[in-house]
């Protein structure tokens, strides 16, 4: 039965994920949102909420402890799963399409693949190695063909942009490691969250900004806040704690199947050739490493 629940909220957590970078496409494209503030709406409610929810669940004492024993770690997990990922993210998408992006950040597994060698001393072996490459090779032809037009300049940034989220997602996990284990994973993942969260307090959009918002776009952000934030990283950190870090990052590569999927519903994002070439390539590449 623990199995079962297990696997499920995993699965949630995938699709949630998988359609995560379809709301953030339609909040940047059709809202009109910019990439910082974008992050902004996202977290800073989600921090407020965890905040008061970490008070609630736990002791001051117990809260304050953690935080004088972990201050570095939280910050750099903070800085990493908060500002790192989501503004490479953002930025990256206001470049590229949401299937392109999604490709590039299921790259995450094979930097964790060699952060947990580095870090945690975890082996790679010849298959491992042979995946990395057909990984790298899937994602070149993403880039090259995926978009189905000419490249031009906007789009290799937002591609190298967009490469920051995967090494980000990289050493957050890493990072939350060996301090999931040494304490709970939930309250660790709610203090990295309202830490990474708190340069944003800087750079709150206007009034007026805000009140240009939808209720379709400000439905976007609360799925992205709540659903893909909290519950998410709630979920991802006591996945954490019961399996090794790089077996657990292999569930990134079903998240670019959801976006596409997704994508093509939602925002009428149609997948070329290439896009599915490449992404069938990387993803090959990406199970062959984690096998």
């Amino acid at each position: 039965m623990k199995k079962v629940i297990f696997i499920t909220l995993l699965a949630l957590v995938v699709v949630f994920w998988g359609n995560a970078f379809v709301a953030i496409k339609y909040l940047l494209d059709v809202e009109g949102l910019d990439p910082m503030r974008l992050t902004v709406l996202r977290y800073l409610p989600a921090a407020v909420l965890l905040l008061v929810l970490m008070f609630v669940i736990y002791k001051p004492q117990k809260i304050f402890s953690v935080w004088r024993q972990e201050w570095l770690g939280i910050s750099l997990y903070g800085i990493t799963g908060v500002l790192g990922y989501n503004l490479a993210l953002n930025y990256g998408e206001s470049r590229i399409a949401a299937g392109t992006a999604s490709l590039i950040v299921g790259l995450s597994p094979i930097f964790t693949l060699i952060a947990s060698n580095l870090a945690l001393k975890e082996k790679i072996t010849a298959r491992k190695l042979g995946g990395i490459i057909a990984a790298f090779i899937g994602l070149f032809i993403v880039v090259r063909w995926g978009a189905g037009e000419a490249i031009n300049f906007n789009y290799l940034l937002g591609v190298l942009i967009t490469f920051g989220a995967p090494l980000s997602w990289a050493v957050y996990t890493i990072v939350g490691k060996p301090m999931v284990h040494r304490h709970d994973p939930n309250l660790i993942t709610m203090s990295a969250i309202i830490w990474g969260s708190l340069p944003l307090v800087f750079f709150m959009p206007s009034v007026n900004t805000m009140a240009a918002i939808s209720p379709k776009g400000w439905g976007a952000l609360v799925f992205l806040s709540l659903v893909c934030t909290i519950f998410g990283f709630l979920v991802w950190s006591w996945a954490l704690k019961k399996t090794e870090a790089a077996r657990l990052g292999a569930l990134v590569y079903l998240i670019p199947l959801v976006t596409i999927i997704s994508g093509l519903v939602f925002i009428r994002e149609a997948p070329t050739v290439g896009l599915i070439a490449g992404g069938i390539i990387l993803i090959a590449g990406v199970v062959a490493a984690e096998t």
